[in-house]
């Protein structure tokens, strides 16, 4: 059961996510992953399975069944100009949007983001 929030606790830093992130994403409440990490206890299956689709990560790693793997910094990270060319690309392909999207005043644009990643989240 303690591999589970181990391997959660493990991966935020490496998906650039806090627990209050995943918590919203999730749909539930923020105690409601702290509980679960402080107790070690194993969450609801439909709760295990959106944390493992918001991570991008199989549930079975998740579990522990599978070898979580986590790069290693020196040997396998991306460089800084790979991921800077990485970020360019992505900008370059979404630049439309973007630019549409800076256009609309920030309480529009912040209830746009949500939408977004609600209905990301729910693929």
């Amino acid at each position: 059961m303690a591999s589970f929030w181990t391997n959660v606790k493990k991966l935020l830093p490496y998906k650039n996510l806090e627990v209050k992130d995943l918590a919203f994403r999730a749909g539930v409440p923020y105690s409601t992953i702290i509980n679960g990490m402080n107790k070690n206890s194993m969450p609801h299956a439909d709760l295990a399975l959106k944390i493992s689709k918001i991570m991008n990560i199989s549930l079975e790693s998740l579990l522990g069944e599978e070898t979580v793997r986590i790069l290693n910094a020196e040997t396998e990270a991306p460089s800084q100009s790979e991921l800077e060319k990485q970020e360019l690309t992505l900008y370059r392909k979404n630049k439309l949007i973007i630019d549409a999207l800076e256009e609309i005043p920030v309480t529009v644009r912040d209830s746009m983001q949500d939408l977004i990643l609600k209905t990301r989240d729910s693929y």
